[in-house]
């Protein structure tokens, strides 16, 4: 039985799933441009390396009402032949495999009958619960029909740009809810898609996910990055050092989520909680067969940088446990921790020693 790849993705707290294959890129919600005379599903356009990349409104699409936008909110770049769009999505999940025999079509009454044909394929019936499938052909081929500038086009001063600095949706009230210092990432993020890399230098840039811990910032490999979750019901483990939290389970699977503030040399103050930690989320790494979930405050963005803007650690912070630290890099207007996780997770500091 030949199963396919879905990204699992949700809208607001609706689940919904799209085939892998179709899904370029996936990064945090930059500033959108706003276009005139664009139909109401399309929110505008973003600079993406130098092309314009046209974003759809995916609730608008679906004919649901769309909240507010959320720093956490991600877009993913969907591709159909040679035509790109985005979709803005409350939170990536996963990428699942589903088997045909778990797809039914769609029920009466799932959608309105003014949706397009074709723009469900189906339900199916996931762990996560009931996942709406949809079609990436007819969501990229709509934006292409129904707006009239042409997406190949360089992003420059030409006709087909956006003229008015007005125009930006920080002015249409989409961001309007947020402080001055979180348009500030969104500004941030969109410079750092607008930059068209030369091939020679993208190979070496290192993707890194940031996550905040005690206030400060610090990333991790997203080549060994699997996931982010939220934390919910934890499971204690007994007679585990401070640093072990317990288990989660994602999906079926039971993780083990631990805490490196001690290995950052951050205080370990609040680690146990009556509801097991005092964070709130996670970063699910794998190496090879060993898979761990590492507790965090906060998950900022995934930004990408040049070897030559890590230097070493400075060396007040170096200790005995300063081969986990990687380097530093600038980080908005700070320094970022680069967390060293191959040697994290091949060292002994995280292995279950004690006695009962």
């Amino acid at each position: 039985m030949n199963h396919q790849s879905y990204l699992m993705f949700n809208l607001n707290r609706s689940h919904y799933g799209i085939p892998a294959t179709a899904v370029q890129e996936i990064f945090f919600l930059p500033e959108v441009t706003a276009i005139a005379e664009t139909p109401e599903t399309i929110l505008g356009v973003i600079n993406l390396r130098g092309k314009f990349l046209p974003v759809m409104d995916l609730y608008q699409r679906l004919e649901q009402t769309r909240p507010p936008f959320q720093l956490t909110d991600s877009m993913i770049v969907l591709e159909w032949e040679t035509q790109r769009i985005g979709i803005i999505v409350s939170q990536v999940d996963s990428v699942q495999e589903i088997a045909p025999d778990q797809i039914a079509a769609n029920i009466c009454g799932e959608s309105k009958e003014s949706l397009p044909d074709g723009l469900v394929t189906g339900i199916a019936n996931v762990e996560e619960g009931i996942v709406t499938l949809l079609n990436p052909e007819l969501l990229v081929q709509y934006a292409f029909i129904e707006t009239a500038f042409n997406p190949n086009s360089d992003f420059h001063n030409g006709s087909d740009t956006p003229k008015h600095p007005s125009d930006s949706a920080l002015n249409q009230g989409l961001y309007d809810h947020f402080d001055s210092q979180e348009r500030q990432v969104f500004r941030e993020r969109t410079e750092s898609l607008r930059c068209a890399i030369a091939d020679e230098d993208s190979a070496w840039l290192l993707p890194l996910a940031v996550v905040g811990l005690g206030g400060e910032y610090f990333g991790f490999s997203l080549e060994m990055v699997h996931e982010f979750t939220e934390i919910h019901k934890i499971t204690p483990i007994p007679c585990c050092p401070p640093h072990i939290v317990g288990n989660i389970n994602l999906r079926g699977e039971i993780i083990t989520l631990i805490n490196i503030n001690d290995v950052v040399n951050l205080p370990m103050k609040g680690v146990r909680s009556p509801t097991g930690t005092s964070h709130q989320q996670a970063v699910v790494v794998r190496l090879e067969q060993r898979v761990a979930g590492i507790a965090v405050d906060d998950i900022f963005d995934v930004t990408y940088i040049h070897p030559s803007q890590m230097t070493p650690a400075p060396i007040a912070l170096h200790s005995a446990k300063d081969d986990y630290l990687q380097g530093v890099a600038p980080y908005r207007d700070r320094m970022m921790s680069i967390i060293n996780l191959f040697k994290l997770l091949t060292s002994e500091v995280l292995v279950v020693n004690e006695e009962v």
